[in-house]
């Protein structure tokens, strides 16, 4: 499970860098700390994903593959 959740982490970061809109990039970067946190909040995970879908629904849903 550790290496999958490492692998899935890679591949977000890929993805967060290949991002041109710095809010955008913003929320990624937000959603991937929470995502890290030991103790990650289901209710603040799901509040970052509507904000990044509110944004950009195409990019939510490739995020949404990678995680």
């Amino acid at each position: 499970m550790e290496q999958k959740d490492t692998k899935d982490s890679l591949s977000l970061d890929t993805y967060i860098k290949g991002v041109k809109d710095q809010e955008i990039k913003g929320v990624l970067l937000k959603l991937k700390n929470e995502i890290r946190k030991t103790d990650a909040d289901k209710d603040t995970i799901e509040t970052i994903i509507t904000s990044l879908k509110d944004k950009n629904i195409a990019i939510a849903k490739e995020v949404l593959r990678l995680i």
